[in-house]
């Protein structure tokens, strides 16, 4: 299992810097923004984190700056607020979301990372109170099955992560989500800081929140992510290894399940430890 990161954490910057900072890292796994690179020209909205249109020229540099750097494009940033009350918002995802699985295809990349999406307008991430209304799932449930119809004509993979301002904020809900979807192009991301809830961030309970959802979920991992959470009553996201995350048990669970894949960092926005958390967890993962 390699250390990687999600190129998110880092600042924009065109493709050719970012896939040399990447090398200069030691990084050779990344789960790829098209939003990173300069040249996409692209801000994320509080809705459509997934361009409007990607042209074959920028699926080209960006394959050339990452080959030409040795670092393996293995999974593509796709998020879109699947949950979103107003329905032109879900199909404008949609349509985006399919020329994304083209240019997925062009880099030679299996996956596209997504999340549940919630009723909150202002971001992709935050709780909003009608989350638990039947309508909220079924929306929802609408806008998943399409994206896993697009994923199976390009012979991907969507990986959702469960997140606790999201429609999709337990094992149950994610178990249910692929369950009543029935496709197999539909998998999950284990980000183990998102398994947490107000109240829930405490050391001593760490093991078996970790341990319940790889129970529920756990053969569909096909995506770890290695963020950090902070004790405390509220959600703190931290660089890795300065939480509470307990990652020799977390890595000892992905062996468990059987997971193949990489471990991408995530949430270190301050660079200045990036370094240190390669190392500790490239560390653990050593065979």
């Amino acid at each position: 299992m390699k250390t990687g990161i999600c190129t998110t954490d880092l600042p924009v910057m065109p493709a050719e810097e970012l896939f040399a900072k990447l090398e200069r890292y030691g990084i050779e796994t990344v789960q790829f923004h098209f939003g990173s690179v300069a040249e996409s020209g692209f801000s994320p909205d509080n809705a459509l984190e997934i361009p409007a249109a990607i042209d074959a020229e920028l699926v080209a540099l960006v394959r050339r700056c990452a080959e030409r750097h040795r670092v393996a494009i293995k999974a593509v940033n796709g998020i879109f607020n699947m949950a979103h009350p107003d329905a032109s918002v879900r199909q404008e995802g949609l349509r985006r979301l399919e020329g994304l699985a083209r240019a997925v295809s062009g880099l030679g990349c299996g996956y596209i990372t997504l999340c549940s999406g919630t009723r909150n307008t202002l971001s992709p991430w935050d709780g909003h109170p009608d989350n638990g209304s039947a309508q909220a799932w079924d929306d929802m449930m609408q806008t998943v099955s399409a994206a896993a119809r697009t994923a199976e004509r390009f012979g991907l993979v969507l990986a959702v992560e469960t997140e606790a301002g999201n429609i999709v904020d337990t094992p149950e809900k994610a178990r249910l989500m692929m369950d009543t979807a029935g496709s197999p192009n539909l998998k999950m991301i284990m980000d183990c800081a998102n398994l947490f809830h107000p109240g829930q961030a405490r050391r001593e309970k760490v093991r078996g929140i970790l341990r319940h959802a790889f129970e529920v979920f756990g053969p569909d991992v096909v995506i770890a992510h290695g963020k950090d959470i902070q004790e405390g009553d509220g959600i703190e996201f931290c660089a890795t290894g300065e939480g509470i995350i307990d990652y020799p048990y977390f890595i000892q669970l992905l062996r468990e399940y059987r997971y193949s894949g990489d471990m991408f960092l995530h949430s270190i926005y301050d660079e200045a430890k990036l370094p240190g958390a390669l190392r500790y967890i490239s560390g653990l993962s050593e065979p």
